[in-house]
Formats: structure tokens, sequence, C-alpha cells
């Protein structure tokens, strides 16, 4: 059987040769990121459901999530990824993943749900497929990024901070004035010329958004909530850069991965004006935001 994907312009394949049934399988909201199986693809998992995992050769750690959750390994040709069950805390998943973290050998535990032998796809996305893309943008000047986007007007919007922020709440305001919500909880920049794009994903907030779509990024947000008024102000390229370190998810276990996530942020606070915006839940803030004063769009140094 084989599951294609595509996020953040990118399409991701996977094979399971024995056809074992997918449970839980296509999930809300990854059923909209389903692409074409005969597209070609930019990633190749190959999927073995086995029950008992390889014992692959591994070297140094490069990455130890959550006290081994999930860690990552230096191997001779690429890496080496363990994954855990987090209910009983074994083995569930490893991966041989290539130098260029395009193609992807994995084996995989079999579920068992209502008495169905069968294999979860999420146990292989989250962190596997997701270790390769965060590393594959970064080195082709992108990165995953904790906020919402939204498409309004031939506009591009990025809201981001932490939890609790606001970003669920902008993104309804403006889905309440017929905006087209990408995602509310994550999305996927990339550097397209000149231009930084924002994609949907499907990993998604309290509202639930995610749409399989992109738009040129023309304004992003540090956001948090006010309490007298809307406030806009521009947000110097060292407090920009230092906000989206603390909003995106890096690829640690890559010296050349980060330094070019370093490189992609330089280039963004260049080519994209970023404000501080604290604001009411009132509609009113997205008139503030489309009749953002020259003097504060011209004011990023």
């Amino acid at each position: 059987m084989q599951i294609a994907l595509q996020l953040g312009g990118h399409v991701i394949h996977l094979r399971e040769p024995h056809s074992y049934p997918c449970l839980a399988w296509p999930m809300r909201p990854f059923d909209v990121f389903l692409a074409q199986p005969n597209s070609k693809p930019d990633f190749e998992i190959d999927v073995e459901v086995i029950s008992s995992l390889p014992d692959l050769k591994r070297g140094p750690i490069r990455f130890d999530a959550a006290h081994g959750y999930w860690t990552v390994f230096e191997s001779e040709s690429g890496l080496v990824i363990e994954s855990l069950s987090p209910q009983l805390l074994q083995p569930r998943a490893r991966a041989h993943i290539s130098a260029d973290y395009r193609t992807v050998q994995a084996w995989v535990l079999p579920d068992f749900q209502m008495g169905q032998v069968g294999w979860s796809p999420m146990h292989l996305f989250n962190p596997i497929v997701e270790v390769c893309l965060l590393s594959r943008l970064a080195l082709d000047g992108g990165l995953v990024l904790h906020a919402a986007g939204v498409s309004f007007q031939e506009q591009g919007y990025v809201f981001t901070g932490a939890s609790g922020t606001g970003k669920s709440t902008i993104a309804q305001l403006f889905a309440d004035q017929g905006a087209l919500i990408l995602s509310d909880e994550r999305v996927i920049l990339r550097r397209q010329g000149a231009r930084v794009t924002v994609y949907g994903t499907p990993w998604v907030g309290s509202g639930q958004y995610a749409a399989q779509a992109s738009q040129s990024v023309t304004g992003l947000y540090g956001i948090g909530h006010g309490e007298h008024r809307h406030r806009l102000e521009p947000l110097s390229p060292t407090k920009t850069i230092s906000l989206l370190l603390q909003q995106a998810f890096l690829p640690y276990w890559d010296r050349v991965a980060m330094e070019a996530t370093l490189d992609f942020l330089a280039s963004l606070t260049t080519h994209v004006p970023c404000f501080n915006l604290e604001f009411l839940k009132q509609t009113d803030v997205i008139e503030l935001l489309q009749t953002r004063p020259a003097s504060v769009a011209t004011g990023i140094a």
C-alpha cells in the first residue's frame, strides 16, 4: 500500500509492500493533504510492519527528545532514529534516514485495534517523517513555525507566539470575515526567490483549521492579547529572529541545517515586514492590519 501526502510543497510517499491495514487512516485533517499516488516524491519512506524491530548499527547520540521519547543517532550513511510508545515506553519504530533526508527505511511494530492487526501511519509521521521534513526545509530555506497562517484578499498573514497568545482567536476573527485559514497552530514557511510563502499544515490548534493552500507572506506578527486597545509597532530584525527561534521547530540534530535556519530568518526579516501586535478580540483589528500606516510599514530596520 502507498500513502502520498503534500506538505509545504513537498510530496511524501510512504510504501508498505504487504498491504497491512492502515489503522485510523486517513484521519482528519491529514485527509485534505493527500496527494496523487503517481506524483513525483521528494521523500520516499519504505515501511515494514514487523514483529521485532531490527537492531540497527548506530553511533553517538545526535539528539534526545524528552528523555528518550525519540532519539537520533549518527550512522555511517546518515542517521538512525528510534521512537518509543508513550504508553509502554518501549521502542515501537526504528528507521534509517539517508544523509539528505529524502530516503527512509523504517520498521514499525504492528498495532491491534478491534481484533484487527495493522499499522498506524502516525507512528511514522511523529517523529520520523517530521525529522526529515524539518531538516530538508531548513537546508532548502524554510521552517515549521508555531503560528497561525491566514490568506485574505491576496495578503498572507503569519501570527506567531507561545500558546495562549491568541493564534486561534485572531484566526477566528479572520474566518468570520471570509478569510482562508491555513492553520491556527503550525505553518510552513519557505523562501522562494525574494518572497516567503506560508503553507497550511495538518497540525491544528483549538480552531481545527487546516488548509492545503499557500500564500505569499505580506506581514509577520508576534502577537499577544491587548488590554485597552490594539497596539501595532515595528519589530526589529534582532527581536524578530529571537521570537521566531523560540517558536520554530528546529533541526537540533544537524549543525548545517541549524546554520541554514539562521540564514533563512535573516533573509525573512529583510523581505517581510515584521511587527509586534497586541490586539483585542474585535474585528476592527483586521482593518488595522489592512490599512497598516505607511510610517509603521516602512519602519522596519
